[in-house]
């Protein structure tokens, strides 16, 4: 097809951004081109492939699929998804999360598996709850691959309504549907002071795309991160192609904040689903992981429902590059 390209990211830069969050549109670098993708090009192609321009035959396509009705079809796909943590800092409070998404069996996460939520992000979060301090308390944050944003926006809300906090959280996905959602979700869970007010002033949240790879990497480096790497990375059920691994270490790589100085570096934390439907076994990803120079420990296991949480962080020797 003329009209796309396998690539991890477009080569044509702007300085512009689709449906930019109050934070981003004071930020003038907070702007790359954003692109239409969705993930079943990976999971049914088995590569990276993005659309970079449109026809007259790609809208013909369209219109033709609008017209055809499907007798089946849930007419309500949707569900909210309602969630109530209890902070172990301060038991009389809970910070309370409502998620809009799909339902799983729904047919639109056939094409954008973000679209609703998987076991593993529930899992992380119960990670994050036992480690609320030493993960999020004054730390850049970013997520990968967030799909509809609920581990992302668990550690927004950790950190904000703290007046000693300053902590910056970057919610990310490469699905441009996802992200249409991920940005909704944000909204719904953004607190709110008695005079009805953002309290954007704690806990500052930003929503971008970023799809893997070296160089989607550096721009989003480059033009979103203004230079600063991360000290806390994100990710949840994001392992469903071969194809992705190298691209995510990658990613991990240019994003994660190296030690410098005697000053530890960052850490990658990352949930995994073992899926009957996936070709890709936690040795692979966990070799990928040594070979682009990382160490790695299990943090938290249930083996009966073959879900693991890890945490990378860059070795010695490829720290001090």
């Amino acid at each position: 097809d003329p009209h796309h390209r396998t690539a991890i990211y477009p080569q044509t830069i702007s300085m512009s951004m689709k449906n930019p969050s109050k934070e981003e549109a004071q930020d003038s670098k907070a702007s790359i081109e954003e692109v239409q993708w969705t993930d079943d090009s990976i999971r049914w192609e088995g590569g990276l492939h993005i659309k970079t321009s449109d026809n007259e035959s790609d809208k013909e396509s369209s219109d033709d699929e609008d017209y055809m009705v499907d007798p089946f079809k849930d007419p309500d796909p949707f569900e909210l998804f309602s969630f109530q943590f209890e902070r172990p800092d301060d038991k009389e409070k809970s910070i309370d999360i409502q998620i809009r998404g799909y339902k799983t069996d729904a047919d639109e996460v056939w094409q954008s598996t973000g679209l609703t939520l998987w076991r593993a992000s529930d899992y992380l979060c119960q990670y994050q709850m036992d480690n609320l301090q030493t993960l999020f308390q004054n730390k850049r944050i970013l997520e990968l691959g967030a799909g509809l944003g609920l581990n992302g926006i668990l550690a927004w809300r950790s950190c904000t309504g703290d007046s000693t906090s300053s902590s910056e959280v970057c919610i990310t996905d490469g699905d441009s549907d996802a992200l249409v959602h991920l940005r909704g979700n944000v909204e719904r869970n953004r607190p709110t002071t008695e005079s009805g007010a953002g309290d954007d002033g704690v806990g500052k949240v930003s929503c971008h795309q970023l799809i893997w790879g070296k160089q989607s990497s550096e721009h989003f480096l480059s033009h979103i991160a203004n230079d600063q790497t991360y000290d806390v990375i994100l990710a949840s059920d994001i392992i469903y192609s071969a194809v992705i691994i190298e691209p995510l270490w990658e990613t991990i790589e240019t994003l994660l904040k190296k030690p410098k100085d005697g000053e530890e570096g960052g850490v990658f934390v990352m949930a995994y689903a073992r899926r009957k439907d996936v070709p890709v076994s936690i040795e692979l990803v966990l070799d990928a992981a040594v070979e682009s120079g990382f160490v790695y420990e299990l943090v938290k296991e249930d083996d009966e429902d073959g879900i693991w949480v890890y945490t990378f962080r860059f070795s010695e020797e490829s720290g001090a590059k």
